[in-house]
């Protein structure tokens, strides 16, 4: 599983209280950032039709375009 976030990392809540902590960055796990996210969907959908365009012509293989896809 991978987490993202608008920036990259994770972070603790500083003494001076919520206020102070960096917009856009996780409290919780570590996570990448936007554009890593962008590029990380973009390799796996190319993979996916990579695999779909090796698979449409085996016995049972068939195939499909999603949403994501389209675009």
């Amino acid at each position: 599983m991978i987490e993202s976030n608008i920036n990259e990392g994770n972070q603790k809540v500083p003494a001076e209280g919520p206020s102070a902590l960096k917009k856009g960055v996780s409290i919780t796990d570590a996570c990448i950032n936007w554009e890593s996210t962008v590029e990380v969907l973009e390799d796996l959908a190319a993979a996916v039709r990579e695999r779909r365009a090796r698979t449409a012509g085996a016995p049972g293989g068939e195939a499909k375009t999603t949403v994501l896809e389209e675009d």
